[in-house]
């Protein structure tokens, strides 16, 4: 019995990353070639009529290229006819025709000069047929869904968007993220998700009107700080626990530190003028008034202040010897 097929030693480029005729391409890093060697079969110019008249073997991929070699059909009623051109050289390439999409993209990153329809960036064929001119019109609808609806190149324009997620996307997972009840209508779904895409577009001015507030917050608390620091100066100055130049001072020390300016204040003793206390007509005592024990000293006063004014002349000494028991 003679044999019904003929192998033919000979490779044929199937696909690769190059833009097609109807200015899409397929990446052969997405090609699922698994599914390919399930069934490789192909026909003459995508004619299915007329029956299977080759079968690929041999397949290897060398960088974006794809190749393959043909064995035959001679039962075909072609088949000799068919292997002595490919033999000879008159049918020498082949196409990828029925072709699955499974994602595609519109991303510009993607496309190459003279592209203007979108990548499709996982895909196998259902057949690869013998032609005369890869890429050819005969080919035009070989573009179909997982589900073997056939795709128009106007379909693939929004393949992306409207078929990549029900055929890659876990529907449950998606219902669960979007915080939904595992019954809800499609119409649901699409609304919770066009809330989210409405929030990501809102996400800028959400984040200008967040630095806005945030500035408005610093401000009004440093203007409260600012606030208290001036009360509490004011306050140690009515109390004469501070002089002017102290106060001065301590504003600047203390500017971001209220808390711990109206701690030291607390601790101050209040400043008590060395004429505080006359009695009414009795001026005498004004002479003395920033005078300290030394001063008196050296100017021989420090007797007449002991005699006249005791108070003071116990003050002075304390200052001057504090140590220094009755």
């Amino acid at each position: 019995m003679s044999e019904k097929f003929k192998k033919i030693d000979k490779e044929f480029c199937i696909t690769d990353n190059s833009v097609n005729v109807y200015k899409y391409r397929c990446l052969t890093d997405g090609l699922q070639l698994d599914e390919v060697k399930k069934n490789p079969i192909g026909f003459l110019m995508h004619d299915r009529e007329k029956g299977v008249v080759v079968r690929w073997e041999n397949f290897r991929v060398d960088g974006d290229k794809v190749f393959a070699k043909p064995v035959i059909n001679l039962s075909h009623p072609e088949g000799e006819t068919i292997a002595n051109q490919v033999e000879s050289g008159f049918l020498n390439a082949a196409s990828v025709g029925k072709i699955v999409v499974l994602e595609a993209s519109n991303a510009p990153e993607l496309k190459l000069k003279g592209q203007t329809r979108p990548t499709v960036t996982k895909w196998f064929p259902r057949e690869i047929s013998l032609v005369d001119i890869p890429g050819n019109y005969n080919a035009l609808a070989n573009l179909y869904d997982i589900e073997n609806h056939e795709l128009s190149l106007a379909d693939l324009e929004n393949f992306n968007i409207e078929n990549t997620m029900s055929n890659t996307l876990d529907a449950a997972k998606i219902i669960t993220a979007l915080n939904l009840k595992d019954d809800s209508q499609e119409s649901e779904v699409l609304g919770a998700i066009q809330n989210l895409v409405d929030k990501a577009n809102k996400a800028d001015q959400y984040k200008a009107d967040l630095e806005v507030k945030t500035s408005e917050v610093e401000t009004l608390k440093k203007e409260t700080i600012s606030k208290k620091v001036e009360d509490l100066i004011a306050k140690g100055k009515e109390d004469k626990k501070l002089t002017t130049e102290v106060a001065e001072s301590l504003k600047s020390d203390y500017a971001e530190n209220p808390d711990g300016l109206e701690a030291l204040i607390a601790k101050l003793p209040a400043q008590v003028s060395v004429v505080e206390g006359i009695k009414d007509g009795d001026k005498a005592l004004e002479k003395y008034e920033g005078k300290t024990w030394d001063d008196l000293y050296k100017s021989d006063e420090l007797e007449a202040v002991k005699q006249k004014f005791p108070d003071l002349y116990a003050k002075l000494r304390s200052e001057k010897y504090p140590n220094l028991k009755d």
